[in-house]
Formats: structure tokens, C-alpha cells, sequence
């Protein structure tokens, strides 16, 4: 009884190291699968943006609906590509000329013909 249980399951092991082996045996059946349309294609980097840090920024905040908050500053920054020192920078910058808004809670609300 116990050879009729063992029997089934050297079968599967068999054939398991078998199925391993087979690319190395018959390289031109793995070769003849591989298509060049099989290979993944190569990842499109976006066009680098023109705009001045201050520009980039603003957009981002009016894409997030105008307020920079504590809950999104993570994704305004990755959208304008800018870090948490240049956001520091740009505030005052674009408080002082006008076109935003720092809160004492430092909120920022960006000042712009669309967030008007």
C-alpha cells in the first residue's frame, strides 16, 4: 500500500525536475517562444517641464483645489517636483508677491484667475 502512494509522488517529482530542465535541452523550442513583441516596453519618462519652480508649484496647488494642507503636501510636491526646502523657499516668495496666501496654520491658498 505504502508503494502505491510512493509511486504517484516520485512521478510528480520526476517530472518537476524534468520541467526544469527542458530549456536547457531544447534551447531552440525557449528561443522560438520568445518574440520580440514579448519584451516589455521601454518606460516614457514625461517632457521635463519648462516652468520656474514657483510656476510648478502653483499649478500643482490649483490641481489639488487651490489649498496646500498638511493631507496633501505629499502629492502637490511629487506633481511639481519640488521638495519639502524649495516648498519652504516658495512660500514666502509667492506670499510676498502676491499670487498666495500662508495662514498662520500654514495653509497655503494660491491666488490665481482659476482659484479666485
Amino acid at each position: 500500500m505504502l508503494i502505491d502512494t510512493i509511486k504517484p509522488v516520485a512521478l510528480l517529482a520526476a517530472l518537476g525536475v524534468l520541467a526544469g530542465c527542458t530549456s536547457d535541452m531544447f534551447p531552440s523550442l525557449t528561443r522560438a517562444q520568445q518574440t520580440p513583441t514579448q519584451t516589455a516596453p521601454a518606460a516614457q519618462t514625461p517632457p521635463a517641464s519648462n516652468l520656474a519652480p514657483a510656476d510648478r508649484l502653483l499649478a500643482s496647488i490649483e490641481s489639488e483645489g487651490c489649498i496646500l494642507q498638511q493631507g496633501n503636501v505629499a502629492s502637490v510636491l511629487l506633481r511639481a517636483n519640488l521638495t519639502q526646502q524649495q516648498l519652504m523657499e516658495l512660500a514666502p516668495q509667492l506670499a510676498s508677491s502676491g499670487r498666495a496666501e500662508v495662514t498662520p496654520s500654514g495653509t497655503i491658498r494660491v491666488i490665481t484667475p482659476r482659484c479666485a
